[in-house]
């Protein structure tokens, strides 16, 4: 991604790339021209390509250079890249220093997220030159212009800002960021100009807008803390009029109302209290609709103790469970959150609510440490006998052969719960004796986590493929940058997914490793040289090679735009992933061996008995996913009839999207 915003951003200012020189002149000081070409070309040095190519017929662009792999700028060591930036910035290259000083600072600004940036190391003539430095990486990239109004980007800020806050220990200050929205807006004139602070009338303040039970945490002192960080980050971006830091709590949802709510308000639905009606209740949990996974047990701020439930959803206390709602009547529990040492305790009161009448209703009970009141049509406390309530609980939940209902209610066979009670407790080894008794077979406890662990993967691979949140967050622990070494990790760690499918041919890593292997350049087994996503064989007397290129499950697999009506072409992406998987299986093929079978060793030289055919090895690539050819709900036919008619015309490679591959799985572990 850093290589083409560069190349895109050489490609648009206003001097070539060669600057004051020419071509040649220019990668002379970069690359032995003289040197033969590696290709098939008719020509014999790049010198040569140059000359008849660029001056005498002048049938390639003038950003020619990005693409030929000779050069290796697209897809070289990273050294190279850099040394070619340094020499386009040097003094005998750049047309004046403010040119020069100008690229180098949007060079560093693409750079800076890799870890590089263009340091000047001496002066020619007083003008700088330029040397490729390491340095700390800087997190997510933010286009610039910075707006008022950029939400993504304003995002992406207060994500750093949380980074450099967690490196630095401030445990509560990224506890307040966590959940919190940073926007920018006019002070209004409300900001006092100082002396040499740079306020004018167009000064802007960063807002905070944090949970409101959080906001007591953010005292003078920790807005200190958050603005000592978040302040230089607006200035490298170019918000120097940024000047102070507000915080301010979030505001509550408001409550849904139907087009009648004029009929229904006839009788008041809330208490009133001193004469003002109480707001409409924003501490309820319909228990029929919602998902408990939204619930956590919090602590209050204060040095009260006081513990209580939290919807991370509506982002609200929870005080009571809606079990049923009828038009007239609710029935509700209400549960109060006890801490005692390490352990939570509940209290219980079950009431009903006339939904109707419950402004002439009399009888109230307080809603804990909220100040406010409820009016109720009956009240059962359990408050008083809560250990004895849990005990009738536990008891029944403990009883063989009784289920209590949990997702669903479930009746358990006598046996079968006098089976269940009697291996409560009893060694898992004992356990799996009696069972390998009673059904036969080899039952194992590897078999049990085996199974268990690829439906917990299976899981896993499905929130890769459609929750962008979960994928963000484990790209962002992967040891290498990118959203291809999350995948690349992922089917490291479960080799069982390409095992049984890329094909009905069982398929495993050549010698029990890595599916990642070095192809070209050195032997392919070891040495440097080209990688490959991923190298297998099949499974059998004689095994076959597989080659596999993976990109991701968000790789476009058409184009856009059409190439003519109803007619799509495929993206640069895939048909690159295409053209490199056949390039690296020709060239591996042609250095592995020039016999029709390898054998392979182990390090010491013992044979492992592995045979492998090294004609004509298959091909795959892994891209993209065919929810691409889909909107709203419906497919476009145009589009999925253009790219199954492309990858049925590609011979000896097959194109896999991250959508089939999850299926094809769902079926190993679950038959569906």
């Amino acid at each position: 991604m850093t290589r083409h915003d560069i190349f895109n951003y050489l490609r648009e200012i206003s001097s070539p790339w060669w600057g004051k020189l020419d071509e040649v002149t220019f990668l002379e000081d970069l690359y032995d021209l003289d040197q033969p070409t590696a290709d098939n070309s008719r020509l014999p040095t790049v010198r040569a390509d140059i000359q008849q190519h660029r001056i005498n017929n002048y049938d390639l662009p003038d950003d020619w250079i990005f693409e030929d792999p000779r050069l290796g700028l697209s897809d070289g060591p990273d050294e190279v890249l850099l040394a070619f930036l340094a020499r386009t910035v040097h003094p005998e290259v750049a047309a004046g220093v403010e040119e020069a000083t100008k690229q180098v600072e949007e060079l560093n600004r693409l750079l800076a997220p890799d870890g590089w940036g263009l340091r000047p190391y001496e002066f020619l003539s007083g003008r700088p030159v330029y040397t490729p430095v390491r340095l700390p990486l800087t997190g997510p990239l933010v286009p610039l212009p910075l707006n008022d109004d950029d939400t993504s980007k304003l995002d992406l800020v207060l994500g750093q800002t949380y980074s450099l806050l967690d490196c630095a220990g401030e445990e509560t200050a990224c506890d307040l960021l966590r959940t919190a929205v940073l926007t920018l807006r006019r002070d209004g004139g409300f900001f006092h100009p100082m002396p040499g602070d740079g306020w004018t009338a167009d000064t802007y303040e960063a807002v905070l807008t944090v949970e409101r039970e959080l906001q007591p945490t953010c005292t003078p002192q920790m807005k200190e803390v958050i603005w000592r960080i978040l302040e230089p980050l607006l200035s490298q971006l170019g918000r120097t009029d940024v000047q102070n830091l507000v915080v301010e709590g979030d505001t509550r949802p408001l409550p849904n109302i139907s087009p009648d709510w004029r009929t229904e308000a006839a009788a008041p639905a809330t208490s009133i209290v001193r004469g003002l009606r109480l707001p409409f209740s924003t501490t309820e949990f319909d228990v029929t609709r919602r998902d408990f996974a939204d619930l956590e047990i919090r602590a209050s701020q204060d040095s009260s103790g006081f513990h209580y439930l939290y919807d991370t959803r509506a982002r609200r206390m929870i005080t009571d469970f809606v079990l049923d709602d009828r038009p007239r009547v609710a029935t509700l529990c209400n549960v109060t959150i006890i801490k005692k040492g390490d352990t939570f305790t509940p209290r219980i009161k079950l009431w009903k609510k006339d939904k109707r009448k419950a402004g002439e209703v009399s009888a109230t009970h307080s809603v804990p440490d909220t100040g406010a009141t409820r009016a109720v049509k009956a009240l059962v406390d359990t408050g008083d006998v809560h250990e004895n309530f849990w005990k009738v609980i536990n008891f029944l939940q403990g009883c063989a052969g009784l289920s209590t209902p949990g997702d669903s209610l479930q009746l358990v066979a006598r046996d079968e719960g006098q089976l269940t009670h009697l291996l409560t407790g009893q060694d898992r080894t004992m356990v799996l004796s009696a069972v390998r008794t009673a059904i036969g077979g080899g039952l194992t406890e590897e078999d049990i986590r085996l199974i268990s662990n690829r439906r917990e993967q299976l899981q896993r691979f499905e929130r890769l493929l459609t929750d962008p949140d979960y994928f963000q967050q484990e790209e962002s622990r992967a040891t290498t940058r990118g959203a291809e070494a999350v995948w690349q990790a992922f089917f490291e760690a479960n080799q069982w997914i390409f095992g049984y499918g890329l094909n009905l041919i069982a398929c495993e890593s050549i010698d029990d490793g890595k599916l990642e292997r070095i192809t070209t350049g050195a032997n392919i087994f070891g040495g440097a040289g080209k990688r490959i996503d991923a190298i297998m064989r099949s499974k059998g007397l004689i095994s076959s090679m597989l080659f596999c290129e993976i990109k991701t499950h968000d790789t476009e697999l058409l184009a856009k735009t059409p190439y003519r009506a109803g007619v799509y072409q495929a993206s640069k992406e895939l048909g690159g992933g295409v053209a490199q998987v056949q390039k690296t299986a020709s060239k591996a093929q042609q250095l592995i061996s020039r016999e029709f079978l390898t054998r392979i060793y182990d390090d010491d030289g013992t044979p492992t008995g592995v045979e492998m055919s090294t004609t004509r090895p298959r091909q795959v690539v892994v891209i993209g996913s065919l929810r691409e050819f889909t909107h709203n709900g419906a497919v476009n036919p145009e589009k999925i009839n253009s790219f199954e008619l492309y990858r049925t015309s590609i011979q000896d490679v097959e194109i896999i999207t991250f959508d089939e591959l999850y299926q094809r799985a769902c079926f190993i572990v679950e038959d569906r």
